[in-house]
């Protein structure tokens, strides 16, 4: 049985909540300090909300904040019997959120995509940017229950200027006794799977309000999806 954590703040709620209307067993794992204007109109949408105080060190990039909301969701989902799951951001818009659901049905771990290796070299010291999907990405993945916990059951007590995604990524291969590699071919001999061909193939787009002003996140899936040079889909 599938479910939904939409995950983090409720600022697009009213923008993006109409996707899941309709959808079983999605729920939005948010703060207890969000507006109680946003809270109420999830409920009057049939949402279900759960809300977790904030964690007193946000960690680089707000990891903290990040696993900690997804975790309180995939244990909400577990108490209802709920065996699989996309984990998705409150700031995220999908087109056809049940036809996704379909095509993830029975991957036990599926991230977005990743690179080949060597094409962009991956800077933990200082930071790193990136315009896309360069590195497992945390923005939605989907799998079992027991395989999301193993990515999102974890807090930092230190500043690791370290990309969340790797971090995620680097949770579950630790949990699951497998030595991390973040390399395509690591991935796909420990059975991780990438959807990304699979939502060009089925016309599914995801559009990022918090950045589609200045860069519409999806475009960079299609401008990429031809050139099998860098992209592993």
């Amino acid at each position: 049985m599938q479910g939904i954590i939409i995950q983090g703040p409720t600022n697009y709620c009213k923008e993006i909540i109409d996707c899941y209307v309709g959808i079983p067993n999605v729920v939005f794992s948010t703060w207890d300090d969000e507006p109680k204007e946003n809270i109420d109109y999830l409920k009057s949408k049939g949402i279900d909300v759960i809300q977790s105080p904030k964690p007193t060190f946000s960690g680089y990039l707000n990891i903290n904040y990040q696993t900690l909301s997804t975790f309180a969701g995939i244990q909400y989902l577990e108490d209802k019997g709920i065996t699989e799951a996309l984990k998705i951001r409150g700031d995220l818009q999908p087109n056809n959120i049940k036809l996704l659901l379909e095509i993830l049905k029975n991957k036990s771990i599926s991230f977005l995509s990743i690179c080949k290796p060597d094409v962009r070299p991956l800077y933990y010291e200082l930071g790193y940017a990136h315009n896309s999907f360069d590195f497992p990405v945390d923005l939605f993945l989907y799998g079992s229950i027991e395989n999301l916990e193993k990515c999102f059951n974890f807090q930092l007590d230190q500043e690791l200027f370290i990309p969340p995604e790797a971090l995620i990524a680097y949770s579950y291969f630790q949990n699951s006794n497998l030595k991390f590699k973040l390399e395509y071919n690591i991935f796909i001999q420990n059975k991780i799977t990438f959807f990304a061909q699979d939502c060009l193939d089925n016309k599914i787009k995801i559009n990022w309000l918090k950045k589609s002003k200045d860069n519409n996140m999806w475009e960079n899936i299609l401008n990429h999806s031809s050139d099998k040079n860098l992209y592993n889909y």
